[in-house]
């Protein structure tokens, strides 16, 4: 691998933190999901702050597909055990064709429940449901009884169950109109990931700056990749032929040099040239020729990070000082709470 690949993206991150605005990405798309296969990289902290930069310009719709609902409890705090219709309902009556989806009642404002979102554009979400978990056995219990009946017969019925999150997004956005929609999805690919996958137009894909994440990385572009895969082996009986592309790597929790400022430290250079280098081999996922492009930089927010999930308010409305109880211990804004609002503010303005 060569190290001018790494350097540039390095650079790029530098001219973001000295709060350089970079020319805008080539290629912009719709429907994103943030996705990965590895839990505890803070994907759905990471996914609240992209919707609140996203909301600041555009209509949105959010989706939350995760069985842990993290990006839904960040929208809507103790409110969220009051929200009946979740995504988890929808899919059922979509898939079981029981009974109709009401999408008014499905769909919530977010501004009444999240405070820092009233004076952004219109911003909606559809939440996630603790039974999501049990979700893959149905889904591929499903597509196994559809793959027994002939040819002609099971592609429409198999296509209408993995486009089940495609329509109801699309039927939301026949009342709705959201510029952007944006999906949390869960570190494991059966199930509702799979669905949002069939959804999405790009991925987000956070890789913490470890081994195991590293690996995460491979594991979802040969997924995207290998015709033998499940992604591909079950869109297949379904007739699709659609597969999303890499449209961000974000490499988290990034160390930085303190003798050379905005410089990582040697271990997140090491893991970025372990990422890009994997990258490489499948280029043809990305949505840029130059995949260093779709490569970005973001801290370990720390105790910001922390606070903006347990607090509910997005970095970008954070300021240095500031002091909160978070989970029985009392923490503070740290004066680098700057750079996590210039890193976060850049890849939300390449969606």
């Amino acid at each position: 691998m060569h190290n001018g690949d790494v350097d540039e993206i390095i650079k790029r991150s530098q001219r973001v933190l000295t709060g350089e605005t970079l020319p805008p990405r080539v290629r912009r798309f719709k429907t994103y999901a943030v996705s990965n296969f590895r839990g505890g990289i803070g994907k759905s902290t990471l996914s609240f702050n992209l919707a609140y930069e996203l909301s600041l310009n555009h209509t949105c719709l959010f989706l939350d597909t995760c069985s842990q609902r993290n990006f839904s409890q960040n929208v809507f705090g103790d409110d969220l055990l009051e929200i009946k219709e979740t995504l988890y309902d929808a899919l059922i009556k979509e898939i079981t064709n029981t009974s109709s989806v009401n999408y008014k009642s499905l769909v919530k404002n977010i501004a009444p429940f999240c405070r820092d979102f009233r004076m952004n554009k219109s911003s909606e979400m559809i939440v996630g449901s603790t039974e999501l978990f049990l979700f893959p056995s149905l889904l591929y219990s499903q597509l196994a009884q559809y793959a027994q009946l002939q040819p002609q017969y099971r592609k429409e019925p198999s296509e209408k169950t993995l486009k089940a999150i495609l329509h109801i997004i699309e039927s939301v956005l026949k009342f709705s109109r959201s510029e952007k929609v944006l999906i949390d999805t869960s570190p494991f690919f059966g199930g509702a990931t799979h669905l949002a996958w069939v959804a999405a137009d790009a991925l987000i894909v956070p890789v913490r700056v470890d081994q195991h994440s590293v690996e995460a990385l491979r594991l979802t572009l040969e997924m995207l990749k290998n015709p033998d895969m499940d992604f591909h082996k079950f869109n297949g009986q379904a007739g699709l032929k659609h597969t999303p592309k890499i449209h961000a790597v974000a490499m988290t929790h990034c160390g930085w040099n303190r003798q050379n400022a905005n410089s990582p430290d040697s271990s997140t250079r090491f893991f970025v040239e372990k990422a890009v280098e994997i990258a490489k081999e499948y280029r043809e996922l990305f949505s840029e020729q130059d995949i260093g492009n779709c490569f970005y930089l973001l801290d370990d927010f720390h105790s910001s990070g922390r606070i903006s999930g347990k607090q509910r308010i997005p970095l970008s409305c954070l300021q240095s000082g500031q002091k909160f109880v978070v989970d029985g211990q009392r923490m503070e804004v740290n004066p680098s709470v700057g750079r996590y609002q210039r890193e976060i503010r850049n890849l939300a303005a390449a969606l």
